[in-house]
């Protein structure tokens, strides 16, 4: 089967994004307007606030200056969560697709308000230029998410959605059997809600020993007792540690952040730009697509349990998709030039391109990259021993090949 899903993210990265306007404590979610009822989580949080143009309610994204003085207390014991699903765009909290799941989900990344359906405005205000005539509008509450809006396009379009398995369904389910995960370890962590650094390795994995015996391919729904366990040992991608193949992994990751932080119980990490990262191996039903993000920022609330159990809950990755990585990824996960489909992905990338790819507000400068936005839940993990993984290029030979894939962890 084809390797597995996202680079996630290059997920973890707290940037301040050039051009955001200036924090102010007065605009923190509790002195908010314009929120209401709107249900907090899914990028709404204390670091959410009102635009200071628009005045409207906005899913701003955490920032260097959110950083809290840490409450009182020790370290714990690292706690090392894996990803147990993930909401791509095209499924709304209940589970159900739907065309519009995209816009609850991501941060407002470029600061500014775009033809949001929660704020109006007499003239739309722009980050960045449309290269085509149609501008694409912002989520609710001023959200940048073109990535969740195509995974929808993707995953209902008969010819490329069911040709490489590209939906939540697939990809939830290759995680529940164990065939890839990402890893997080957080360490030097007070337990506490506030901690001022904490540090988050991130290890790509490419699964378990022996899948879990569901069939993905025919088995629609599942329950928690049929997926992976806490018990349960993952292989670590031997290119992103120092241990070599068949070693216990008990060392820091190449992808990390040493500098993060957690605030009122959610932890914010960093990354440096341009890490490709994924979730390799391709023993899942889901074709992997990978993402290299500029800017990129997650959030995730710590949650502990009365035994004493951990949860990574309200998870959100996102940052900016440069449109050539867009199309690289796509290539990646075979639709190689000369691929009949392989025009209209590199048009899709292209043209629902909404942001610049450096996070720079120029409103006459046409947008070079997809915005992205995906929730996430994890629970506790065991780390095991590092594997090696193959990443052979399926456009290698093909003019236009994305060439030797090899991990960057720095």
């Amino acid at each position: 089967m084809n390797r597995a899903m996202l680079y996630a993210f290059a997920t973890f990265a707290l940037v301040v994004v050039p051009g955001c306007k200036v924090y102010d404590e007065s605009l923190l979610l509790d002195g908010a307007s314009g929120f209401g009822a709107m249900p907090r989580g899914d990028g709404v949080g204390w670091w959410s606030g009102t635009d200071p143009t628009t005045k409207c309610a906005t899913a701003s994204m955490p920032r260097a200056e959110h950083r809290p003085k840490s409450d009182p207390g020790e370290p714990i014991p690292p706690l090392v969560f894996a990803v147990r699903s993930m909401r791509l765009g095209s499924l709304d909290r209940n589970g159900n697709l739907s065309p519009t799941a995209w816009q609850d989900i991501g941060f407002d990344l470029d600061g500014t308000c775009t033809r949001s359906p929660t704020c109006s405005t007499p003239e739309p205000i722009f980050s960045c230029k449309s290269p085509i005539p149609l501008v694409a509008g912002d989520g609710n509450f001023c959200r940048d998410n073109r990535f969740g809006e195509l995974e929808y396009a993707i995953s209902t379009n008969d010819d490329i959605g069911l040709r490489f398995g590209l939906n939540d369904h697939t990809f939830n389910c290759s995680l529940c059997v164990g065939a890839y995960n990402m890893l997080f370890k957080i360490s030097d962590y007070n337990g506490k809600p506030n901690d001022a650094t904490v540090r988050v390795d991130i290890y790509p994995s490419p699964g378990i020993e022996t899948l879990k015996g569901i069939d993905c391919q025919t088995q629609k729904s599942w329950n928690a007792d049929e997926c992976w366990q806490k018990s349960d040992t993952w292989f670590v991608q031997s290119d992103y540690v120092n241990e070599s193949v068949g070693q216990q992994v008990v060392g820091n990751s190449k992808l990390d952040d040493s500098t993060a932080y957690v605030r009122d119980g959610y932890v914010v990490a960093r990354l440096r730009d341009n890490t490709r990262f994924w979730f390799p191996d391709d023993r899942g039903v889901a074709t992997a697509f990978p993402l290299v993000v500029q800017g990129g920022v997650v959030t995730g609330k710590l949650v502990q349990d009365q035994e004493g159990n951990w949860t990574l809950t309200d998870g959100i990755i996102a940052g900016r998709m440069d449109t050539k990585d867009a199309i690289d990824s796509f290539r990646f996960i075979g639709l190689c030039p000369g691929d009949p489909l392989s025009s209209t992905v590199e048009g899709f990338a292209k043209a629902w391109a909404d942001v610049l790819s450096s996070g720079a507000i120029l409103p006459e400068v046409t947008c070079d990259a997809l915005s992205v936005g995906i929730a996430f839940e994890a629970s506790e993990a065991t780390i095991g021993t590092a594997a090696r993984v193959e990443v052979p290029d399926p456009c290698a030979g093909v003019d236009g090949g994305v060439g030797d894939a090899e991990p960057e962890g720095g």
